[in-house]
């Protein structure tokens, strides 16, 4: 036997020699409610949501349809106030209908305590009822094996009255059920039964509802299963209720989107939303806006689909619809992924987990134990009234001591859970805490990709430009002409060549910084680079000297690199005086490669040697050098570099920057 037994056991003794409604409340404590289980993540959201919808349409006309949140609360007062056990095992009935599809649980709860009065008094009527609140509680949670068991159960129940409307719907329900577990010869034997029997009924409710039902599942085939939805809106529309036609509209809705007939389920839709606001049926509107959501993704409206999505979401969470929550959240993610919105993807995937987590705490709970416990109740009744008969005193010890062990362990129970929860949401807070910063530096490593593009392919472009406006307003010679329009188709060639390199790094950096090594002559770099200002070299009249080893190879990243030498050698010719010299050289030791651009130019103060690196620079001139050299200095870290500057006043500047061996 389980420990959970042992304690089922030990509840039970103590607290039936007290009072019925102890074994309730200790009961309740022991076993965890749960809203959803998890067998209904293996469907749709629409599928689930329609075996939410199913059994409460199928189940309806067996209680009373009352304004649910009004007639709850004015039933929860009757019960409170009731001394009659029969009265209040009605009453208990009618509440577990009731708050079935807020909570499971509760509808389960209900059904047990119910069954317990029933059996202690014979009341077929009031087993049956308590059976079938069993049952639909069990099929909420996605226990599809168990609820066909009390389904059965129920069926029995109601023949020995006999109720023929009642037996059908339980067949009806068994069909349901056996839909989900994917036995689809099961599915259409029992709706064809039920639908057999419903032909002796006179109620026209229960004849629709299992008419809807019957054609949702998917009657004998496509056909039969539009003649049996129009048969069931026939017969709702002549006794008016609106509730089935509801459940017609808004079944049709999805067949038309299933068609792709957007234009004619919008329509559908948007009548079913308005149905359910006039009736104020909250979980029904959910279920429209849901389709209506399906419509705009459908028809690629994604920002009014996310409204609807946001809606549902607020009701799910105001009214505490655990499963709405978990799977509207997961369309909004997917609306949202579709967006690139990273911000929101990451808030809506905190949501998600955080429901996930809720959801998964309450699957842990020992539901089988539950069964269990109610299935030995009888026998367990038995022995404990023999106790009571042969020793009443032992017994209220024995019950006394009981309860002071079972309070012991809840407050045991309850302080080792906490602890436990407390963990769970510190690891959670880390994980998230570590998503947003990894999400916070590879958005600003885009922001700095961009900024490489656009500084690398200004001045080239710019010098270009300069040239055609040049060569638009002089007087050359034809010859003159061609060769400098050879000049300018050249250099652009070069860009391209240079922007589709850099576009390629950049599409792979674009998730995050990635190291891409390879084996690169750092002679020919230098001269590709200084290839690309070849035209404000001879503007200048500049003498460029490469005096790097032709032989000499490095690994690293081509890119990086390149961006770090067009840069400087770029600086170089900026400052440089005509006629100047700029000297490209390379040193090496056993540790780090050592490249160096110097140029004459007017050389630089401490304090701007100090500022060079930081973009603090207030010339406004100077912003664009600024902004490139600290990418640059960013950038040779990544690297494993090192970057910086010799110079004094008057005696020009040397920049170096160093790649490790």
């Amino acid at each position: 036997m389980a420990p959970y037994d042992i304690f089922g056991l030990c509840v039970f003794a103590g607290a039936y020699l007290m009072n019925e409604n102890l074994i309730a409340y200790f009961l309740f404590i022991q076993c965890k409610f749960v809203f959803i289980h998890p067998l209904f993540m293996r469907f749709s959201p629409f599928r689930s949501c329609k075996l939410v919808l199913f059994i409460f349409l199928t189940f309806f006309v067996s209680c009373f349809s009352y304004g649910q949140n009004r007639e709850l609360e004015k039933l929860k007062l009757e019960l409170s106030m009731s001394k009659d056990s029969l009265a209040a095992m009605r009453l208990m009935n009618k509440i577990g209908f009731l708050v079935h599809m807020k909570s499971a649980d509760s509808c389960f709860y209900y059904g047990i305590k119910a069954n317990r009065i029933a059996e202690r008094f014979g009341d077929t009527r009031g087993k049956a009822d308590a059976l079938t609140n069993i049952a639909i509680g069990l099929s909420l949670k996605g226990l599809y094996s168990q609820s066909l068991g009390y389904y059965s159960k129920a069926y029995q129940a109601y023949a020995q009255l006999p109720d023929t409307g009642e037996m059908a719907q339980m067949l009806m329900n068994s069909s349901i059920s056996y839909s989900f577990t994917r036995d689809s010869g099961r599915t259409k034997e029992f709706a064809r039964r039920a639908l057999f029997m419903a032909r002796r009924l006179k109620t026209d409710s229960i004849l629709s509802m299992l008419y809807a039902n019957f054609a949702e599942l998917g009657g004998i085939n496509d056909d039969s299963s539009a003649i049996y939805l129009d048969k069931a809106e026939k017969i709702a529309k002549k006794i008016g209720d609106d509730r089935i036609l509801l459940f017609i509209m808004q079944e049709r809705a999805q067949s038309l989107l299933d068609r792709k007939d957007y234009t004619a389920a919008k329509g559908l839709i948007v009548r079913s939303l308005s149905l359910a606001r006039k009736h104020h049926w909250d979980y029904h509107e959910l279920e429209g806006l849901n389709l209506y959501g399906s419509y705009y993704l459908a028809v690629n409206q994604p920002d009014s689909a996310l409204r609807c999505f946001q809606q549902i979401y607020r009701v799910a969470r105001a009214n505490d619809y655990l499963f709405w929550k978990i799977e509207v959240l997961k369309s909004i993610l997917q609306v949202y992924q579709s967006k690139h919105d990273l911000i929101k993807q990451a808030e809506t995937n905190k949501l998600l987990v955080e429901a996930l987590d809720k959801q998964n705490d309450s699957n842990n709970s020992f539901l089988g134990d539950y069964i269990k416990y109610n299935e030995d109740e009888s026998k367990l009744a038995v022995l404990n009234q023999l106790n009571v008969s042969n020793n009443k005193k032992q017994s209220w010890f024995i019950a006394a001591s009981i309860l002071g062990i079972i309070t012991t362990l809840i407050i045991v129970w309850v302080y080792t859970r906490s602890r436990k929860q407390k963990k769970e949401l510190h690891v959670l807070y880390e994980k998230i805490s570590s998503q947003n910063r990894i999400l916070l530096r590879d958005d600003e490593f885009k922001g700095r990709l961009l900024s490489m593009l656009a500084h690398d392919f200004r001045s080239p472009l710019g010098q270009t430009l300069a040239m055609i406006s040049l060569l638009r307003y002089e007087e050359l010679d034809r010859e003159t002409r061609l060769r400098s329009f050879d000049s300018i188709e050249n250099d652009i060639q070069n860009i391209l060549v240079m922007f589709d390199n850099i576009l390629q790094w950049v599409k792979k950096q674009l998730k995050g910084y990635e190291f891409i090594s390879e084996e690169l002559n750092l002679f020919e770099l230098v001269a590709v680079s200084a290839d690309m200002f070849k035209q404000a070299v001879d503007a200048k009249k500049l003498t460029f000297n490469n005096l790097l080893d032709p032989e000499q190879t490095i690994k690293g990243d081509r890119e990086i690199i390149q961006f770090i030498n067009r840069n400087l050698i770029h600086n170089a010719i900026k400052y440089s005086p005509v006629n100047g010299v700029i000297a490209a050289a390379l040193e090496m030791d056993d540790k780090e490669v050592v490249i160096s651009v110097r140029n004459e130019g007017k050389g630089m103060t401490q304090k701007q040697i100090h500022d060079l690196f930081s973009f603090k620079r207030k010339d406004s001139s100077d912003m664009g050098a600024g902004m490139a050299l600290t990418l640059c200095k960013e950038f040779i870290i990544l690297q494993k570099g090192r970057i910086w500057v010799e110079s004094k006043p008057g005696k020009g500047a040397t920049f170096y920057y160093s790649l490790p061996l």
